[in-house]
């Protein structure tokens, strides 16, 4: 994914809602799911969700007078992306710097820190398999 595709909170927020639905959505199905309240307008909804399209991680399609909107990019494509850039930056490009910051930051619960260790060991045993 190109730097031109990384997604600033409120894009985050109106994709979050398109990958909640789970399939072709018009910009009023998303604005109704995340702002039942009209917590924002249907007109700013719609100007992310054209945003999206333009850094390709939103399709468009005319469909009669409705636009209708597909995702390109998965949940875990955008968050693998954001992620190699935080590592690249806070971190000089180190995942094990980063899961030491993890670790050491206290943020972690003990179901969390369980959870890990069993990736680790998970990890370490398909390693040792695969050799």
């Amino acid at each position: 994914m190109a730097a031109k595709k990384r997604l600033a909170e409120a894009e985050w927020e109106v994709m979050d809602g398109v990958w909640d639905l789970n399939r072709q959505v018009t910009v009023r199905e998303v604005h109704e799911h995340l702002y039942p309240n009209g917590e924002k307008a249907y007109t700013t909804v719609q100007t992310f969700m054209n945003i999206l399209v333009d850094k390709g991680v939103l399709a468009r399609q005319k469909i009669g007078p409705v636009n209708v909107y597909t995702a390109v990019l998965s949940r875990e494509d955008v968050a693998q992306t954001e992620t190699q850039t935080l590592v690249s930056r806070m971190f000089e490009g180190s995942f094990g710097a980063l899961a030491t910051h993890l670790v050491d930051s206290g943020e972690l619960s003990d179901k969390e820190l369980d959870e890990l260790r069993a990736l680790i060991e998970a990890k370490e045993g398909e390693q040792k398999g695969g050799a």
